[in-house]
């Protein structure tokens, strides 16, 4: 209903069974958070009042000259549009398909071209109204590259989205619509356990690109893939606060929404109350309009905008100062919605599963641009840069059967030019059978990642596990997993050791020395373990170790370094696997964050407990054994190390013929050289 005065602010808390993906949960929903975006940004700068209020009465301005007869002829705006899929796990890096189905509905409902049409009841259908505005996927980005109107990027924030996400990638906001696609969304000030569907940016002369755009939970666009199946209007509601349309219960019975032709609503309004009729104090009293988009109803009951809305709508596209530049001619050349396109092409593609077993296929799956048709190169070649695959197709799967670290190339050649991107060291090949270490495993951390024994699950997320030398339990560094950079919220991604040979007698025991802290009391981390018998096809969780077990230091706020007293040890016994004979053992660690520290990990050991007839009989030994003082390794090559009963390294040195053995507490030891492993009593 039109109103003189300025829209209130409206803050709303369903709680409610909503939408497909939430189905059969009792969850509180928020549908959209773009009038408590618009408060936190008033709270931030007071100038948005008066900004906001600027922009409205530039809009009155424009209506009341169409009023008075200079109304614009018909015509269909476009709006050159961009999504960015910011994903965290690959169920959120949503289809080509979805965004398709998700811009389909998004401009049925624009144009009134949608299904449902036939359920605006009567009273309401003389209002009803074709906005006239189109969105298309950009084919020409920024800088002149060809485009297919998505980008994908790896992003932790896509577990707690809000204007944080909007920073990397971001195109012009004179330019583009950019919409960022997120798994989650976090306001500041909303309640715990919320789930907030998506927000906008209301449009004012200036507005900055991070302010600017939309950003929507991936479940909520479309139809297919992780939309379930629902025709959702998420999208469609947002674009409409993107073109400055109000709820229509803004300011309840008394204010409105600043069209004549939507009845006041009271409070928003949910599900499909046909019956519902909150304000009566309208001439005529009409009911709640619950099939308008831009109230809160069941997405089935949504069908429709108003003439009002379509003028207001038309009205920030026409001025330059707000929305106007997106629709103007110039720029729908330069982004590729009309006109030749001429761009030059994109290299781009992704690794579907970058840490694999060797008889295992790699996929590689093209996300490139360009003009016509292009010639594509892939090249896979090895850790010393010998090419192993080279393919001229579009979506190779190609075998790697030989351990060892890949690197990955693609040339795009089209007819406007060429581009190549490398993807350097970003697949690991494990053996299905281990590499023998009876009885014992120690894994050091000396080497930077990936290598022969460890590796990360994802090559999008490697940087959050690497090598570190300011810290080390044994030897000259550990591995570092960077959680002080992490909100808190998720798995990001785990480390992986193996496989790894064990034998067919005693108990499989698994041993590492971890240091960690916590940023706050409240901090709940996990780190989670897993073994895997079948080179990864399969994990089987072994050890949960929350943040109060894992943590070794008082709370630090600054990135945790741990000092050399700061390290503990866990252990975990595999009995419980069933491991009977002989086999392949995978380790891997994954720190659930939960927004405390950085963590450590060392000296991952992987043994067998012995007993006496497991000893090995070999041309090396230790005389005198027992001894008191004064025990020689005799034959001995290489590294010698001896470890205690419970797996822990004690000494450490090198050998070339008879070694000095260190005088130590009395006790049962476990001396291990050059795959040779012999028990050393110590009276």
């Amino acid at each position: 209903m039109h109103s003189t005065n300025p829209p209130a602010r409206t803050f709303i808390l369903l709680l409610c069974l909503f939408a497909a993906p939430f189905a059969g949960i009792s969850q509180v929903i928020q549908p959209c958070a773009s009038d408590e975006m618009y408060a936190l940004e008033v709270a931030e700068n007071p100038r948005r009042e008066a900004l906001r209020a600027e922009t409205e009465a530039e809009i009155q301005l424009i209506l009341r000259n169409q009023r008075a007869g200079d109304s614009p002829e018909s015509v269909v705006h476009q709006i050159p549009v961009v999504f960015h899929i910011m994903y965290y796990e690959e169920q959120d890096n949503i289809s080509d398909a979805q965004i398709q189905s998700a811009l389909t509905i998004l401009n049925q409902d624009m144009r009134r071209l949608n299904p449902d049409t036939s359920n605006l009841r009567a009273v309401f259908k003389s209002s009803a109204a074709d906005l006239e505005v189109e969105f298309v996927l950009a084919k020409i980005g920024p800088n002149g590259e060809c485009s297919n109107g998505i980008n994908r990027r790896w992003n932790i924030n896509s577990l707690a989205a809000n204007n944080n996400i909007k920073s990397s990638p971001s195109w012009p906001n004179t330019k583009y619509l950019n919409i960022w696609v997120v798994r989650g969304i976090n306001l500041s000030g909303t309640p715990a356990g919320t789930i907030v569907l998506g927000y906008s940016a209301f449009p004012y002369n200036g507005i900055p690109g991070i302010q600017d755009g939309i950003v929507i939970r991936h479940d909520q666009l479309g139809s297919v893939g992780t939309a379930q199946g629902e025709r959702h209007r998420t999208l469609t509601h947002e674009v409409g606060h993107y073109l400055n349309l109000f709820h229509t219960f803004q300011g309840g019975c008394a204010f409105g929404d600043q069209c004549a032709d939507t009845p006041p609503v009271a409070a928003s309004s949910s599900g499909c109350n046909s019956n519902q009729n909150t304000c009566t104090n309208d001439l005529p009293d009409l009911p709640d309009m619950i099939e308008n988009f831009m109230d809160y109803s069941s997405n089935q009951c949504m069908n429709t905008f108003t003439q009002n809305q379509k003028s207001r709508a038309k009205a920030v596209l026409t001025s330059s100062q707000l929305r106007g530049n997106l629709a103007s001619a110039a720029n729908l050349m330069a982004t590729g919605v009309s006109g030749t396109v001429n761009c030059s092409p994109v290299a781009d593609f992704e690794i579907t599963n970058p840490l694999l077993c060797s008889g295992d296929s790699l996929t590689l799956v093209d996300r490139s641009s360009s003009i016509g048709t292009p010639v594509y190169h892939w090249n896979v070649l090895s850790a010393s840069n010998q090419v192993v695959h080279h393919v001229i197709t579009q979506n190779p799967s190609l075998a790697l059967p030989n351990p060892g670290v890949y690197s990955v190339s693609l040339t795009l050649q089209a007819s406007n030019g060429s581009n190549t991107l490398n993807k350097p060291l970003s697949v690991t090949v494990r053996p299905v059978a281990g590499t023998s270490h009876s009885p014992w495993f120690i894994g050091t951390m000396e080497d930077e990642l990936p290598n022969a024994s460890w590796a990360t699950t994802t090559f999008a997320d490697s940087s959050y596990w690497r090598r570190s030398g300011a810290a080390a339990q044994q030897g000259q560094a550990s591995y570092l997993f960077q959680n002080s950079k992490l909100i808190a919220g998720g798995e990001v991604s785990a480390l992986v050791g193996g496989p790894f040979a064990y034998p067919n007698t005693g108990t499989l025991n698994l041993r590492f020395a971890h240091a960690f802290a916590r940023k706050a009391s409240n901090n709940n981390d996990q780190l989670k373990v897993s073994v895997s018998s079948n080179c990864g096809e399969t994990w089987q969780l072994v050890r949960i170790i929350p943040a109060f077990q894992l943590g070794t230091a008082a709370i630090v706020t600054t990135p945790y370094v741990p000092a050399a007293s700061e390290w503990k040890y866990t252990s975990v016994n595999l009995a419980a696997l069933g491991l009977q004979s002989a086999g392949n053992l995978m380790v891997k660690f994954a720190l659930n964050s939960g927004g405390g520290n950085n963590l450590y990990l060392d000296d991952v050991q992987l043994s067998t407990t012995l007993g006496n007839e497991e000893l090995v009989t070999e041309p090396v030994w230790i005389q005198p054994n027992p001894s008191r003082s004064g025990a020689i390794l005799a034959g001995a090559q290489g590294e010698v190390r001896v470890l205690d009963l419970s797996g822990r390294l004690v000494w450490k040195s090198y050998a070339d013929g008879d070694l000095a053995l260190p005088d130590l507490p009395a006790g049962s030891y476990v001396l291990h050289c050059a795959g040779i492993s012999l028990r050393w009593s110590v009276l």
